[in-house]
């Protein structure tokens, strides 16, 4: 296993093009529809071939619009959480599926013709319509697809031995310690199993230098300059501002009702235990005060998402397992992505209960968003106005692949720590081991 030998980072890319006007938009609905309706044996798209990628979606981003309500020209979206680095990432889709590619990318306005599709040209192309990640999050820092899929067959695997042994009496008058030998000695007698005998690589002292150098770098510019942003901007400042301009919002504010049908959305969730959440956001005028709020707001969000919350959980949320916020359109509108365990409702109330404050920072910076009050208030806490806003800016996903659709985010956190009773990293007690099965 790769993750026995080297520390591997997680990243997420968000490549956003241009669709071209002369092709037919109908098309490309169909081929992406053609790729979502058989995920894991469509002809276009072979996904189970690819070994690095978690999650993946494409969907056509049309009707979006700018507080102007200024139409964006319609764009696909692609969006992947994987292994590695973002060459290495782009390189498996040419490799595996180069020709499906092609075929999809074909309706986007400046593609490289069939006479010069060449893998750079492809590559130039995509690098030159990335778009950063403000915020990207993953639930498992280091866990690769190959280690949760592997950690996932090892649990089943001792489970089966666990039943058989039970059955047959075989642990009879056996301390935990007993038992714990001879499921060591199981996996040992095992050639697919037997890396999980081993410690997976950690992160080397280069990685840590650049993610603690990062920390600290974050830490002393919240130092540096808490005393500007204490006489300037917060809290009196930038609180008259956000009053100012939210109650210039609220002559404007129109009842919040369901704007669109939401068939399409229904019609792809809860086909296995995960979902996706794709939502779009207009960002309020004037631009320069929402889009410094939204930043700032991210940025807190971000150092507490990226070096704090790398335990399963974003801001307490135990259910999601990649989230990125992204801004396109010249700054102009945010788009957030999430893969997350169990039903849309539940993980919006998760959303409600714990981290209501975070998203009036952020998305209280968007068109349409529930009234809020000095930035942090009201918002999210409106819970019908606030998931109803979220529907009528969420896009169905005409593509969306999902590594591992069957595992939660607790499922691949106790399998990993069942993986780490073998090993011998863990500091559970024997009996405390043996209950994660």
């Amino acid at each position: 296993m790769k993750n026995n030998e080297k520390y591997i980072d997680q990243q997420g890319i968000t490549i956003i093009t241009p669709i071209d006007p002369a092709k037919d938009i109908k098309g490309l609905y169909s081929l992406l529809n053609k790729i979502g309706g058989d995920i894991n044996n469509n002809s276009i798209i072979d996904f189970r071939q690819m070994k690095t990628i978690h999650y993946a979606r494409w969907f056509i981003m049309d009707l979006a619009k700018d507080a102007s309500g200024n139409l964006v020209p319609p764009n696909l979206v692609y969006s992947g959480n994987f292994d590695g680095s973002v060459e290495d990432h782009l390189e498996e889709l040419l490799r595996v599926s180069g020709d499906g590619i092609k075929d999809i990318y074909s309706y986007c306005k400046g593609f490289p013709t069939a006479d010069n599709a060449s893998n750079q040209n492809i590559f130039e192309y995509w690098k030159a319509h990335v778009y950063n990640n403000q915020l990207f999050w993953p639930a498992i820092r280091g866990g690769t697809v190959e280690q949760i899929r592997g950690e996932g067959e090892l649990r089943d695997a001792i489970q089966e031995f666990l039943n058989r042994q039970a059955a047959g009496g075989g642990f009879k008058d056996l301390d935990p310690a007993g038992i714990h030998g001879k499921i060591k000695d199981f996996i040992a007698s095992k050639e697919e199993f037997k890396w999980a005998l081993q410690a997976r690589a950690k992160p080397s002292f280069g990685w840590k230098l650049d993610y603690y150098g990062r920390l600290v770098g974050r830490l002393l510019l919240v130092v540096i300059l808490l005393p500007v942003i204490l006489l300037f901007l917060l809290p009196v400042w930038w609180l008259i501002l956000s009053r100012i301009f939210e109650k210039k919002d609220d002559k404007n504010r129109k009842d919040i009702s369901r704007s669109k049908e939401f068939d399409a959305l229904l019609r792809n969730e809860d086909q296995v235990f995960q979902n996706q959440l794709t939502i779009y956001g207009a960002i309020k005028k004037p631009y320069w005060y929402r889009l410094t709020t939204l930043k700032m707001g991210l940025w807190i969000f971000a150092t507490n998402g990226k070096y704090r919350s790398d335990k399963g959980k974003l801001s307490g949320i135990e259910t999601i397992h990649f989230a990125r916020w992204t801004l396109f359109n010249k700054g102009k509108n945010v788009m957030f992505f999430s893969n997350y365990d169990g039903a849309w409702e539940i993980y919006l109330s998760e959303f409600i209960d714990r981290s209501a404050a975070a998203m009036n920072l952020t998305f209280g910076t968007t068109v349409g968003y529930p009234q809020v009050k000095f930035l942090l208030w009201k918002g999210a806490f409106d819970e019908q106005a606030f998931k109803t806003v979220v529907r009528n800016n969420q896009y169905p996903c005409q593509v969306w692949y999902s590594a591992y659709p069957y595992l939660t985010v607790k499922n691949i956190l106790n399998n990993h720590q069942i993986r780490k009773g073998l090993d011998g990293s863990s500091e559970e007690s024997t009996a405390d081991w043996l209950k994660r099965f």
